[in-house]
């Protein structure tokens, strides 16, 4: 570790910082713009020109510098831009069918933001998987839906018939307290909670931190476990689509990720002029940078997701070719080991 002393209690670790800002950054960026979001391939030769490395290529969740081409809001981009949504050239024909029926929303702003939190407080749809940012989600069908009201009645209705509405652990809040569940809150609290919220939110620019700070007072207020992380990633499709009213170059929370990306990084550092340092050298925006940070630790973890299968064919053995060793727990997995066929066996 290159440790470069800043001051008597601050400290920043060079050598990860130029991993992050000089090799994973851009080769991200460049995923996002030619592959996640462009007519190129992972493995195609221009990617093995310009990206070169077997992790961000044969995984495909290291592809994003901006957070709305992350997975987890796969769901948000197919209600908001339809048939036009940057991930069209992945869909097969049913998603298809499903995005450009989307092209006929007419939602109000508040119904919007019902929406984008209903979406985060499920899981996002996260697996990381070949069903990322859809995993028992069902946000990604309300584009059928008139109002708040039609979306209220699908939540309780999909929990009566006992289908999967939630999905990945560490995207997903605890329930607000005993006795309320999230389906309880986004049922009987959340469309109140739009509709103050939607006053305070249309009166001026609001910053992120503003954002989740306004949210959780209610969560105070009635007893309610904070929603740190979902208020955070809500605060950020605020800006996302409506960067008229959220400031879109403010900052914002780190998640848990995040912060352990960012004490990797540093020492004696304050998020918000960490995150200065990193928007300095990257010309990227907190929010954004936020979500990179989180995959830069799954980067230096070489992470490899197993659960369905979608990456059953990657050895154990794969890593980054950065040459770093971040000293995080390395998470390539096993794939499952085949049985011998009995002919093997007998032999």
């Amino acid at each position: 570790m290159i440790r470069i002393e800043i001051g008597k209690r601050m400290w920043l670790n060079e050598e990860a910082i130029d991993v992050l800002v000089n090799y994973y950054y851009p080769k991200a960026g460049w995923l996002q713009d030619n592959v996640n979001w462009g007519p190129l391939d992972y493995e195609g030769p221009e990617a093995n020109k310009m990206v070169k490395d077997p992790l961000l290529q044969k995984i495909d969740i290291y592809d994003c510098k901006t957070r709305n081409a992350a997975g987890f809001s796969n769901v948000l981009q197919d209600l908001r831009f339809g048939s036009k949504t940057p991930k069209w050239r992945w869909q097969k024909e049913g998603r298809r069918k499903i995005s450009a029926s989307n092209d006929d929303i007419q939602w109000d702003i508040k119904t919007w933001l019902y929406v984008f939190m209903c979406h985060r407080i499920t899981g996002s749809g996260a697996s990381f998987e070949n069903d990322h940012g859809y995993r028992n989600n069902i946000i990604q069908h309300w584009g059928k839906h008139r109002d708040i009201k039609d979306m209220s009645e699908d939540l309780v209705e999909t929990k009566a018939s006992g289908k999967p509405l939630f999905t990945s652990i560490g995207n997903q809040p605890p329930a607000p307290k005993k006795g309320v569940s999230n389906v309880d809150f986004m049922v009987n609290e959340l469309p109140d909670v739009i509709e103050n919220f939607t006053d305070f939110f249309l009166l001026k620019r609001r910053g992120h931190q503003e954002i989740v700070d306004k949210l959780n007072e209610h969560n105070k207020g009635v007893g309610h476990r904070k929603f740190n992380f979902q208020y955070a990633a809500f605060s950020m499709d605020c800006s996302d689509y409506f960067p008229e009213h959220a400031d879109i170059d403010s900052h914002t929370y780190l998640g848990n990720n995040a912060v352990r990306c960012m004490k990797k990084l540093s020492g004696g550092w304050k998020p918000d002029s960490f995150m200065d340092l990193l928007r300095e050298r990257t010309g990227g925006k907190p929010k954004d940078l936020e979500d990179v940070m989180c995959d830069f630790v799954r980067f230096g973890q070489n992470y490899v997701p197993r659960g369905n299968g979608t990456f059953d064919h990657i050895p154990s053995t794969l890593s980054n070719a950065s040459g770093w060793t971040s000293g995080w727990e390395q998470r390539q997995g096993k794939p499952p080991v085949i049985g011998l066929q009995l002919d093997q066996f007998m032999v």
